[in-house]
């Protein structure tokens, strides 16, 4: 998308090409501007009209234009068409309408929500019988502006809705949906959710098959990869659409979101998920067993815990400790954890390591001390999470870390703590802690502004 900056020197650079006498330039930017996509062609033109106490309208003065408006030169008549002067634009519309070309309908577009009335009027007049797709895109993109309800019915009135469906442009896809979905039928519905991409569009098309065609669109969506399809058919099918089976099925599925919804589909056919889930898992089942069992807050005995913990699977193990029977694993066992191999798990570690009492600083300095970059690492999580000035304390000794990626992580920290969470720290800071931050102020090349800053919030200096 084109920015406020680009579209300046995109200005200027037209302008200069329609005041000078170069017709090469002009040939060249006049094939550029139908190659620009409707966002970026109303973001030029907008900015064409934009203008501040301080910065003048890029392109210029009416007078400049006076002389080669007329001249029979498309690239002038189509940027001269969104100078700020109203009689200068309209000038340039009448010019347009005569003229054949994609890119003429495109600026004519523009104009078809001016707020000058013979302005809009006749750029209305000039779209008659000049259907074009990004034009469309255009009209579509202003169809909140004062006059563009009417513009939009104007112009798309000229097209076969059903014949846009299919476009690259997603808002003019949206556009033509509006207008045909609720006469679509049930085969047409299904040939395009086969086609379609956009999710937005995919679940409106699955609410439709829902309410026209219940049983084919159950037969087809209920088992898509994907999820607006699936939950659509959970949430807007009748009860007796559904089976035991088919629900239990839904309920081990990959997306929370379904999950969810065959869990309240199955308890509104009197069954409880949790024992299934329980059973399932019992019985070899795997990741979505216990998802299902966290989910409906069900916990492990300590015996099952640790036959999960055991699992090669990262995921379950990651599971297993959320589902530990009371409220915390064992401190001990958090601290064993913290040498797993799957990152996702020792993130998980180090939040409950936070969270569990009389868990200190300097219970991890074994791991901050190894010669693995991710045991360190683990550490340094484990010590920001503890939160206080536990947390600036580690980022500032994990920045004299020989990993490159746990230091570059502690800066961040520290400029995010810096930011907005140093003012906050409530909790009075020991003499060991201010010890320790002195410490490591005195050894790390950081800018005199943020030693300061920290050495005032930590009250050494």
């Amino acid at each position: 998308m084109m920015t406020p900056g680009e579209a300046d020197a995109v200005l200027l650079r037209l302008r200069d090409a329609c005041l000078s006498a170069d017709v090469g330039a002009r040939d060249e930017l006049v094939h550029w501007l139908g190659q620009l996509s409707p966002v970026d062609l109303v973001r030029l033109d907008e900015r064409a009209r934009w203008a501040s106490w301080y910065v003048a309208h890029p392109l210029g003065g009416r007078a400049d234009w006076e002389a080669v408006v007329g001249r029979g030169d498309l690239l002038t008549d189509c940027v001269a068409s969104m100078h700020p002067d109203g009689y200068l634009r309209q000038r340039a519309v009448h010019l347009l309408v005569s003229q054949a070309s994609e890119v003429v309908a495109r600026c004519l577009a523009l104009r078809a929500t001016d707020h000058v009335e013979p302005v809009r009027r006749v750029a209305l007049i000039g779209l008659a019988g000049r259907p074009d797709p990004v034009a469309l895109g255009v009209l579509v993109r202003m169809r909140n502006r004062i006059h563009g309800p009417a513009a939009l019915a104007s112009y798309g009135g000229q097209f076969a809705l059903t014949d846009l469906l299919g476009e690259p442009d997603l808002m003019v896809r949206r556009f033509a949906y509006d207008g045909v979905l609720g006469e679509m039928d049930s085969g047409q519905v299904a040939a395009r959710l086969e086609v379609e991409s956009d999710q937005w569009l995919r679940r409106q098309l699955a609410e439709r098959w829902m309410a026209i065609d219940p049983v084919a669109a159950k037969a087809r969506l209920l088992g898509s990869r994907y999820v607006e399809g699936r939950l659509t058919v959970l949430l807007d099918g009748t009860d007796e659409l559904f089976d035991r089976a088919e629900l239990e099925a839904r309920m081990l599925d990959r997306s929370r979101r379904v999950r969810a919804a065959a869990c309240w589909r199955y308890r509104r056919a009197g069954l409880e998920p949790a024992p299934y889930y329980r059973a399932h898992w019992e019985a070899g089942g795997g990741q979505s067993a216990l998802e299902g069992l966290r989910e409906t807050g069900q916990r492990f005995t300590e015996a099952e815990a640790r036959t999960a913990l055991a699992s090669d699977d990262p995921r379950v193990r990651l599971a297993a400790l959320h589902l530990w029977p009371g409220e915390l694993p064992p401190k001990q066992l958090l601290l064993d954890f913290l040498t797993d191999p799957s990152g996702a798990v020792v993130k998980s570690v180090a939040r409950l390591l936070a969270a569990t009492p009389g868990v200190r600083y300097d219970d991890v300095a074994p791991n901050a001390r190894s010669d693995q970059p991710n045991q360190r690492r683990a550490a340094w999580r484990v010590r920001c999470e503890l939160g206080g000035w536990n947390r600036p304390r580690a980022d500032l000794e994990a920045l004299r870390d020989s990993d490159d990626t746990l230091a570059a992580a502690a800066r961040q920290d520290l400029a995010i703590w810096l930011q907005f969470h140093a003012a906050s720290t409530y909790q009075a800071i020991l003499p060991s802690e201010r010890e320790a931050i002195r410490t490591h102020l005195d050894h790390l090349d950081l800018s005199r502004d943020i030693v300061e800053l920290i050495a005032f919030h930590a009250r050494i200096r």
